[in-house]
């Protein structure tokens, strides 16, 4: 089984293809997996009323599209996890689309008093709209950075865009890490 980050915000998929290894499941050849981060502003929108347009994503791609539960966040994080599983086209589709719903920020979020006064909870950084969050396993953290930061550098250097991997947190035994690639969407596309 493969592991392909896209980001679309653009495709990565020429930047990182690895071996994973499966959890208990295996997927069929030709198929990959990929998880990312959802701000809980874009979740709805993503979901849709009664789940309608995920249902829709998921007939017009193929792919299978789970999303963690409203309060279910990645640790460390206020933001829930998205994994989806399809082929390359598929995961480039649905990603694009995600995307494009974090690009969305609802009106309310452009007023962070307003925001702060109405739901304390929801605290929302500007910048998050014109970033795509990843998660990849340890094992391809050496990969993506590349020898001396080579390719991160040369991703950032082509694209204009900014790339971070997150560090090992502290405390906690987690076997993946956050790859956040920001920038405006036409810099990132440039790393297709």
């Amino acid at each position: 089984m493969e592991l392909i980050l896209l980001t679309s915000l653009g495709g990565l998929e020429e930047w990182i293809r690895s071996s994973w290894q499966a959890h208990s499941t295996a997927a069929e050849e030709g198929e990959y997996f990929l998880k990312v981060l959802i701000p809980s502003y874009a979740a709805g929108s993503i979901i849709g009323k009664g789940g309608q347009t995920i249902v829709q994503l998921q007939k017009e791609t193929g792919a299978t599209i789970k999303l963690s539960k409203s309060k279910d966040f990645y640790p460390g994080t206020t933001e829930r996890v998205c994994l989806v599983q399809g082929t390359a086209e598929a995961l480039n589709a649905v990603h694009s689309f995600i995307a494009e719903k974090v690009r969305e920020i609802p009106q309310a979020m452009t007023k962070p008093e307003v925001v702060n006064i109405l739901q304390p909870q929801t605290t929302m950084n500007p910048d998050r709209a014109k970033q795509a969050k990843l998660i990849v396993p340890n094992s391809t953290a050496g990969l993506i950075i590349g020898k001396g930061g080579a390719t991160v550098k040369a991703v950032m250097e082509q694209s204009g865009a900014w790339v971070q991997l997150s560090q090992k947190p502290e405390g906690i035994n987690l076997q993946e890490r956050v790859v956040t690639v920001s920038g405006e969407p036409e810099q990132v596309h440039r790393q297709d």
